[in-house]
């Protein structure tokens, strides 16, 4: 009797400790969520103040727009990548925790060094918010990449704005690594999507390796590399943008295109490639003999 009480009240505990972690990580991911908002809102402020400042309204004196311009300059800096630093690691953190949890590996690999000694198992992101979450990163895209990069073809704004004021180019470097995390995104729903089409056409068998598991375990699994490959080269096609901001537009000659092309090309042409290379490993993530939602540690 005494043993049956003590397994019940443990199981409550547990089931307490559970639901604890669970209202943790959802405390995480909402400050996560609102560190990158943040993060996004001083970007677009501080951009819209600028172009206040440059269109030199009247009474405004030269060190009250000397202080707007510090104010500005805070949106332009290195605040808003750590917020969106710390944002990520919220949500990364707080959303493991929310739905599932970490803990010692029981059974770790006999390595050298420290190896995979913590695991995660978590239940994977619902397809209508996995959806969502790369839909508001295609429209936070779209701002700090799209409207300067129409505006230098256009000679609209934000690029019309120039000299002290200038920051459309500070708004694409933000926004590739926007785009990194949304192209990471997607490619991580296409990853999803693929696995489950394998484990429904009975492609994934239990007990029977697939080829080259234990390359795909390594590679997909363990260090997430296809998702490394598709960010990356997604961030590098953005940045291989930034020569064209002095070489289109109504004032461009052709040949300052035709200098700035050779270059943005090239990058262009890379991180496309990195890119699909990223499409292509995420396909066999099926391969690695692991499920969608766990992880291990790198150490």
């Amino acid at each position: 009797m005494t043993e049956e009480l003590t397994g019940e009240a443990l199981a409550a505990r547990r089931a307490h400790v559970a639901e604890a972690n669970r209202k943790f990580g959802k405390v995480l991911s909402i400050i996560g969520a609102v560190l990158a908002a943040v993060a996004f809102l001083l970007l677009v402020l501080g951009g819209i103040l600028l172009t206040w400042i440059a269109s030199d309204p009247p009474g405004l004196q030269g060190s009250s727009a000397d202080d707007l311009r510090g104010l500005a300059a805070v949106g332009m800096s290195a605040v808003p990548g750590v917020l969106a630093l710390f944002a990520m690691c919220g949500l990364v953190a707080g959303e493991q925790i929310r739905r599932g949890g970490m803990g010692r590996n029981p059974a770790p690999p006999d390595t050298v060094l420290p190896n995979a000694t913590f695991v995660s198992r978590f239940r994977v992101l619902p397809t209508g918010w996995h959806v969502l979450w790369v839909v508001v990163g295609l429209l936070v895209s779209f701002v700090l990449v799209g409207l300067p990069l129409i505006s230098w073809f256009t000679g609209g704004w934000p690029g019309s704005v120039d000299g002290s004021e200038q920051f459309a180019q500070y708004w694409l470097i933000y926004g590739s690594i926007a785009f990194g995390v949304t192209v990471a995104s997607a490619v991580s729903l296409l990853k999803k999507t693929a696995y489950l089409h394998s484990l429904r056409s009975g492609r994934i068998v239990s007990g029977r390796p697939a080829a080259g598991q234990k390359f795909w375990r390594w590679f997909d699994y363990r260090w997430r590399f296809d998702l490394w490959l598709a960010g990356l080269g997604a961030m590098l096609a953005v940045l291989a943008l930034t020569p064209l901001s002095e070489a289109v537009g109504p004032d461009a000659s052709p040949g300052e295109l035709a200098s700035a092309l050779p270059a943005t090309l090239s990058f262009l042409a890379l991180g496309l490639v990195l890119v699909v290379a990223g499409v292509v490993c995420t396909l066999n993530f099926w391969r690695a003999g692991e499920e969608l939602g766990s992880g291990e540690s790198a150490a």
